[in-house]
């Protein structure tokens, strides 16, 4: 909402969004509308770049994809705009900042909670029937991806499943005959459905229907025979042989309450979340004619148990012969597991069976189990399971009988079984278990401390809990004093401790599970300062090959102790990163500790390198110093392979930079610096380019080695032109080059003289003393017969006369630039010259070809990522467009270069379009 209007978001149906008044939004064609369909799942987080290229297109994403995301995002922007939504570009994504509710599929689930609390079967149906008439079809319809379709078919399943209990409410209500008008169109949808068959056979007897109740189930027999070579399950043959004995109409098709074993812990009353989990595990109680196993799994503390148990209580009346729950303390000491034979004893004897006739073998009480429960209906909660031997024996046979497993560890080893892995919760839920846990006004009085806690917790329910716990036993503190103890991480892991519950004690548990090579892994990680890491970063700090790297990591994820956001990308939970941490402080010496975190510096300083080399070929290189000749790369192929690598891992490579700060290794700072600048150039990163910059200058200053110091200014002079820090500039430019003089490096000469050709340019305006730079640079580089320099330089000088009207000359050097530039594969050179030659032509009234140049320059930027290059050439195209009368053809263009402006937060070049665009009437 904003301004007062609201848009109302639809997705179960075709993507679409209503403004008020009800007048549709146009948010384009089908690609387009699965990029809002994607960020509407998300709405009010962001989704990374990444991430949503993935959900779009999955493996086959266009060349330019984010040129293409770019564009789609902008126009959906524009239009969502005009009717008072917004879609920004926040946290590296993008995100649909409006409420939940304003989306179909949340107002669905919102609806259907509410319903649920309703004990009256009348009042519970009309609620859960306002939840249906959401729906307008399939989701997502008209549109298509396969993540979208994987989400589409959990809808779906979550659709069915409030189908069902809204039948069971009607019958319930007595309400048959309203049944019978709905429920063939249904049974028409999902011919197989066992349950829904019982209920529409329930909803006609009930009517007095039993010829048509029982040709239902002879229907289903058909198909279920033709189509799976199975029988109809045994409640639904029970209900066929009861109609046929003409048995009166049962009220519901639910089970009553029964007065069987009930073993389950308390509910929890704050249960908060997981409506996802908890339709999957509903959906999951559906009879499938097979043993219904669910295996749920996910990090220490992240409320397992919580679910299970929460979700038990709501199926229990679907199982009165037994809800029974075992702990199995798979990740405790070892004296305290939970062998199968005394798992085995305590179920059998839980059902009845006498202890003396319990036979003594596991396979033997195996048996008996599964032969006692065959005939029955029953609820089994394994927690906290180790592995699949440990709970195999328990499984029981019966396809009557639901087992929920929660575990740390991923269990693919259990045939047949469903697996749901739960996450932490999002940032919302987080703050709505903290208030609820807390349950006083310090809460209310102060959301954003709260929200902190919660964030600062990790969204962890086990830490938040704690953190809860210790609110309400200090009722002197505040919400943000016990913010402000948290923030420090030395301490946070201390903080988040009470009583027996500790959530560093949580994670010890499954550390101390892990083998050695594990363990070593995992306090390597510890180690890490930037945000994620992939397998080939995790090879050089392990000092091991790839195959292992993966291996372990792959293992970690499967204990929880690692997530994966991304197949070959690892990242750790902040306070799983925090115990990480001090296991290795306290069992690495300092010196291992050191060679560790310099073996991670110096690959992401060789591959970020690599990667320099193949976005800038034509730049002056620089010798990597011998400390880090040992280390391998990570594999670049071309400039597309660099492009990507340094998108994914630039955060890692700024983290790396001050990693080396810390450790005073100077030659790497200034190195990785250097090696940033071409990337920080085309991506716009200006902000990060003068820190790292600066960074590298002092580093360079600290090794007092020439060389080092004029590089290291060079690349801080040209992060200063992007900014407009000119004073700077021409002072860092100074000592350059008198560095270069005083070292006979002709080939540093040439470059500092181009930038200050650069600065007597843009920040005094004397196009002159620009040229006579540019010429001495030109001279140096044809000394140096290096022709790959030699061509942009040529470009440069074309570019100057061009400025100062000599066009004809203008021309002869920028052809001349062109022939080099294309013959030594400079392509970032061939961009700029087709830039200035476009210039040339447009201002000699040469329209076509002006437009033609500008073309061929778009082109090259686009494919070579070059955003900085883009924006430029974009703005000239748009005024020849605008020279030619065509205003439209302008706007396009301007707005293009706009939104690459915003992306990159320079906000006075995106203020100028702004304003040319209003000059169009379209601001």
């Amino acid at each position: 909402m904003r301004g007062g209007v609201m848009v109302e978001f639809r997705l179960l149906g075709s993507v679409d969004a209503i403004a008020e008044g009800g007048g549709p939004v146009d948010l384009g064609h089908a690609r387009q509308r699965s990029v809002l369909a994607v960020l509407l799942v998300e709405v009010g987080r962001p989704v990374p770049v990444d991430v949503l290229i993935d959900r779009v297109w999955g493996q086959r994403p266009p060349l330019r994809a984010r040129e293409t995301l770019r564009a789609y995002t902008s126009r959906l922007r524009f239009e969502l705009a005009t009717a008072g939504a917004v879609l920004r570009r926040r946290a590296g994504g993008y995100v649909v900042e409006a409420e939940p509710e304003t989306v179909d599929i949340y107002r669905f689930r919102r609806v259907v909670e509410e319903a649920r609390r309703i004990e009256d079967p009348v009042r519970g149906a009309v609620g859960l029937g306002r939840a249906l008439k959401l729906w307008r079809g399939r989701p997502f319809a008209g549109v298509d991806s396969l993540w979208l379709n994987e989400i589409r078919d959990h809808w779906e399943a979550e659709r069915a499943a409030v189908q069902a209990e809204w039948i069971d409410r009607m019958l319930q209500a007595g309400r048959h005959s309203e049944l019978v008008g709905v429920l063939p169109a249904w049974v028409g949808e999902r011919p197989l459905d066992e349950q829904l068959a019982r209920q529409w056979m329930l909803a006609l007897h009930g009517t007095g229907r039993q010829a048509e109740a029982l040709q239902v189930y002879h229907d289903l027999r058909a198909r279920l025979t033709e189509e799976l070579g199975v029988d109809p399950d045994a409640q639904l043959q029970q209900q066929y042989q009861s109609i046929l004995r003409g048995d009166p109409a049962p009220l519901a098709s639910r089970f009553p309450k029964s007065f069987g074993r009930n073993d389950l812990p308390g509910d929890i009353p704050d249960f908060t979340g997981r409506a996802a989990e908890m339709a999957s595990l509903i959906a999951a109680a559906r009879p499938s004619g097979s043993p219904a196993i669910v295996m749920i799994d996910g990090m220490a503390g992240v409320g397992k148990t919580a679910l299970v148990v929460h979700a038990a209580h709501h199926l229990a009346d679907r199982y009165p012969d037994g809800r029974l729950f075992i702990d199995l303390h798979g990740h405790s000491t070892d004296g305290d597991r939970v062998d199968p034979m005394a798992a085995l004893d305590n179920l059998l004897r839980a059902i009845g069976v006498p202890g003396q006739t319990i036979p003594p073998t596991v396979d033997q009480r195996a048996a008996l189990w599964r032969a006692e429960i065959a005939d029955r209906r029953v609820l089994l909660v394994l927690d906290n399971a180790l592995d699949g031997g440990q709970i195999r024996p328990l499984l029981p046979g019966s396809a009557e009988s639901l087992t929920l497993v929660t575990s740390r560890q991923r269990l693919a080893d259990l045939d047949g079984a469903r697996v749901l892995s739960i996450d932490v919760l999002s940032a919302e839920q987080a703050l709505d278990l903290f208030a609820r846990a807390v349950d006083d006004a310090r809460v209310v009085t102060d959301p954003a401390a709260a929200a902190e806690v919660a964030a600062l917790c990790g969204h962890l329910p086990l830490a938040i809990r704690v953190a809860a716990a210790r609110l309400r036993a200090r009722p002197a503190w505040t919400v943000a004093y016990l913010a402000d103890r948290l923030r420090d991480e030395r301490r946070r892991l201390g903080e988040l401790t009470i009583g027996n519950r500790s959530v560093a004690a949580a994670f010890g548990l499954s550390y101390r599970h892990l083998d050695s090579e594990q363990q070593r892994m995992f306090r390597l990680l510890g180690l890490i300062t930037g945000p994620d890491i992939d397998t080939s970063a995790a090879a050089a700090l392990a000092a091991t090959n790839g195959e292992d790297a993966e291996r372990l990591l792959e293992a970690l994820v499967d204990t929880h102790l690692l997530e994966q956001p991304r197949p070959g990308r690892y990242q750790m939970h902040d306070l799983v990163h925090q115990y990480a941490h001090a296991i290795a402080l306290a069992t690495e010496t300092p010196d291992i500790r050191q060679r560790t975190q310099r073996r991670l510096v110096d690959f992401y300083l060789r591959t970020a390198y690599a990667a320099d080399r193949l976005l800038r070929p034509a730049r002056l290189p620089i010798p990597l110093d011998a400390a880090v000749q040992d280390c391998r790369p990570g594999r670049l192929a071309d400039h597309r392979d660099a492009l990507e690598w340094m998108d994914t891992e630039h955060c890692n490579v700024i983290a790396a930079q001050r990693l080396a700060t810390t450790h005073d290794w100077h030659d790497a700072v200034w190195q990785l610096a250097w090696s940033l600048r071409s990337f920080h150039n085309q991506r716009g990163y200006l902000r990060n380019d003068v820190d790292a910059c600066l960074a590298g200058l002092a580093a360079a200053d600290r090794l007092d080695d020439p060389f080092a110091q004029a590089h290291a200014l060079r690349a801080l002079c040209q992060a200063c032109i992007a900014v407009g820090r000119w004073d700077e500039m021409l002072e860092y430019s100074r000592r350059a080059l008198t560095l270069d003089e005083r070292t006979g490096d002709l080939a540093g000469q040439a470059n500092t003289h181009h930038l200050l050709a650069v600065y007597w340019d843009r920040y005094r305006g004397d196009l002159q003393q620009a040229l006579e730079h540019c010429t001495r640079a030109l001279h140096l580089f044809q000394r140096l017969e290096r022709p790959d320099w030699e061509g942009e330089e040529l470009n440069a000088v074309a570019w100057f006369l061009a400025r100062q009207g000599d066009y004809d000359r203008a021309f002869d050097y920028a052809t001349n630039a062109l022939d080099l530039c294309r013959r030594h594969h400079n392509r970032l050179g061939e961009a700029m010259t087709l830039d200035t030659l476009g210039y040339i032509a447009r201002h000699t009234g040469d329209w076509s070809r002006a437009l033609d140049y500008y073309r061929q320059a778009i082109a090259i930027d686009r494919e070579l990522g070059m955003d900085f290059g883009l924006t430029a050439t974009l703005e000239h195209l748009g005024h020849t467009y605008l020279a030619l009368g065509q205003p439209e053809q302008t706007r396009t263009a301007w707005r293009e270069a706009l939104e690459v402006y915003r992306i990159q937060h320079r906000t006075d070049e995106a203020d100028r379009i702004i304003g040319r665009l209003a000059t169009l009437g379209n601001p």
